[in-house]
């Protein structure tokens, strides 16, 4: 089964703020998602961003959410690892 890629519109401004190389890396890990929404790369947010799971691109990290009910992969974050959690968990995911 095939997911549908929604994005926040939050998370395509993020994706747009990043270097064009990066930009290209990241939205061929998205597309991925489509196809596999749970890969053994990503990993479960705990605390507050419960519900929420990750993937690595380099030094960028990708928030998302998985509802297999509508079949969406929900792109939430974008960003480089440094600030990546405290902005997620100051945006309230």
């Amino acid at each position: 089964m095939s997911y549908t890629v929604r994005w926040r519109v939050s998370a395509e401004r993020d994706l747009h703020a990043l270097p064009r190389d990066v930009q290209e890396r990241v939205m061929v890990r998205v597309e991925a998602l489509a196809e596999t929404p749970r890969p053994p790369s990503s990993a479960p947010l705990k605390g507050t961003l419960t519900g929420l799971r990750r993937v690595r691109v380099g030094d960028y990290r990708i928030a998302y959410l998985v509802d297999d009910v509508e079949g969406t992969v929900g792109v939430v974050a974008v960003g480089h690892r440094s600030r990546f959690y405290e902005d997620l968990g100051r945006n309230g995911a």
